[in-house]
């Protein structure tokens, strides 16, 4: 009898309580937190698999793997990506599910079926990819055992303000110059590795920066909300900073938020970012934004010369790697990593 059950399509009411009830972090090492957008991202994923695993009939785990296509320096690539790793909050004191995949062990065995390409019909140049805190030992280690490499690492950088701004040459895009944004992004995106436009576009986020009617520079913008239950140096100190006016516009306990991709502008114009920020914070109430990015890219380099506000004091950058299984790993390797802020936060 097979542990691990293979769900295809929306999600039902017990994974989606599961999913919203995940708490993500290590109390005591690391920012320890809850994401409150679950459900509108589950409902704008368009081809999800959900690996679950059943206890009396209710789901007790449960992991997505988010079919798509990526662009790898030009050539499409088809993948899965890998998230919403996790277990009901009473498995996971020892001796745990992620001991036991450790291990060898029935349950590890059907995974590494579904990731060998053969239940899903994977073609040869498929890839499963995701993204881990390289200081989690134990989820580095149990991603190596599935067969994972490290293909790239990016970092989450912070930009603020604490009275944003509209600016009058932003507006929304519409839906007529989607095709010529998708097409300027590729352009833009043409050195990077697993890039994405699957979710540019989501709610409709996406903002342009125009000049005599035509558009110059763009930016997705997706408002988060994470219910934060610690910080490192514990729940005393984040009770703290959620009490300091000034400081808990741009953190708190009930922390909100932008996430932010798909970046384009001319060539030497990129305080165009910092109005393009602003102008969306300014649109959302919010006061803080987060993009991820390769350290390696042109952009991490020139987002680092922009004012990125306070924020950029009261928080350190945190690393995370990107790790891949499959077809043309090294030529992943060479190559800048583009990560999607709707997958990441």
């Amino acid at each position: 009898m097979r542990i691990l059950k293979i769900y295809r399509g929306a999600p039902n009411k017990q994974l989606r309580e599961l999913l919203n009830e995940n708490i993500i972090g290590t109390p005591g090492e690391s920012l320890v937190y809850q994401q409150l957008m679950v459900n509108p991202k589950l409902d704008h994923i368009k081809e999800p698999v959900f690996l679950t695993v059943e206890l009396g009939g209710s789901v007790v785990g449960a992991c997505c793997l988010v079919g798509r296509t990526t662009i790898n320096t030009g050539r499409n690539t088809p993948c899965h990506y890998i998230r919403y790793f996790t277990f009901r909050k009473r498995f996971r004191s020892q001796p745990n599910p992620m001991m036991r995949l450790e291990k060898k062990s029935v349950l590890k065995d059907e995974i590494t079926e579904v990731l060998s390409g053969g239940v899903l019909d994977t073609p040869d140049n498929h890839l499963f990819y995701a993204y881990v805190d390289p200081e989690n030992i134990r989820s580095s280690r149990l991603i190596s055992s599935f067969g994972f490499e490290e293909v790239g690492r990016f970092r989450t950088v912070f930009f603020s303000r604490f009275f944003p701004k509209r600016h009058a040459k932003i507006e929304s895009i519409q839906e007529r110059e989607w095709d010529s944004v998708q097409a300027v992004l590729r352009k833009a995106y043409k050195q990077h590795c697993l890039f994405t436009t699957e979710n540019i576009g989501f709610q409709g986020g996406y903002l342009g920066y125009y000049e005599n009617g035509e558009l110059i520079a763009g930016l997705q913008a997706n408002s988060e909300a994470w219910k934060v239950h610690e910080i490192p140096g514990g729940k005393l100190l984040l009770g703290l900073i959620s009490k300091i006016p000034l400081i808990r516009r741009l953190f708190s306990k009930n922390f909100r938020f932008l996430s932010i991709e798909g970046i384009f502008y001319p060539e030497g114009r990129q305080k165009l970012i910092e109005t393009l920020l602003e102008d969306a914070l300014a649109r959302s109430g919010r006061n803080t934004a987060i993009i991820c990015l390769d350290p390696k890219s042109d952009l991490y380099g020139q987002f680092k010369q922009l004012d990125q506000g306070l924020i950029r004091i009261l928080s350190s950058e945190k690393e995370m790697a990107v790790v891949a299984k499959g077809a043309n790993l090294e030529e992943l390797k060479g190559h800048p990593v583009y990560v999607s802020g709707f997958d990441n936060m």
